[in-house]
């Protein structure tokens, strides 16, 4: 479907300013995938992207690249097509279910511009409680990494540490909806009940926009 011309003529309309802030919020969000409230140097873009989040769902969506945002998590992201999308693998998913169910548990309690932390020690901990999988600190290092390069989490130490922070981020929830937890439970249960192999969950189907890794 070709994208509405007199929305996108709406862009025209900007000031200069207003289109620098637009041009701004276009390259945050194709580099970095998310686009995020709680980070202090992206509050600004933030807000100028929900008042002009009909331009920018246009824009996008010439590229066939879908906008999705939560306006309560403070989050916008986007999601292009599969030729665009990582994989991730056994490990990562696991520990993206226990990040999302730490971070559900933990951000009720926290102000919005704050985002809930867990150790590196406690992690390891809940991700055996959760899965019932054995974690290899060298391995998981290597997630936390990869999880950080998503833009999902943020390690504030040598991974090897387990006084270490994790920094768990509201890209998360987007990420992985809650049917999405669910079907990860559902198939840890069946390798549980099954006592064999890592099959249900060898490759997640559950598929991330390449960008670059950026501290908060």
């Amino acid at each position: 479907m070709r994208p509405d011309s007199a929305g996108l003529a709406m862009i025209g309309d900007l000031t200069d300013s207003e289109f620098d802030t637009f041009r701004s919020c276009v390259r945050l969000l194709l580099s970095r995938t998310f686009l995020m409230r709680s980070f202090e140097k992206e509050e600004r873009l933030y807000e100028f992207a929900l008042r002009n989040i009909r331009q920018l769902e246009l824009w996008f969506s010439c590229a066939d690249i879908e906008l999705r945002r939560d306006e309560g998590l403070g989050v916008i992201a986007c999601r292009s097509g599969a030729e665009m999308r990582s994989r991730l693998g056994r490990d990562e998913t696991c520990a993206l279910l226990v990040c999302r169910i730490i971070y559900e548990e933990e951000r009720g309690d926290l102000r919005l511009s704050r985002n809930p932390s867990v150790s590196i020690g406690d992690f390891l901990r809940r991700y055996m409680t959760i899965t019932g999988i054995q974690p290899k600190k060298t391995r998981m290092a290597d997630v936390f990494r990869r999880l950080s390069f998503f833009r999902l989490i943020k390690l504030t130490s040598d991974p090897a540490d387990p006084d270490g922070l994790i920094i768990l981020y509201p890209s998360l929830a987007l990420a992985l909806d809650i049917p999405a937890v669910e079907e990860i439970e559902a198939a840890l249960e069946r390798e549980e009940a099954a006592k064999e192999g890592s099959d249900d969950i060898s490759d997640s189907d559950y598929i991330f926009d390449e960008g670059e890794e950026v501290d908060e």
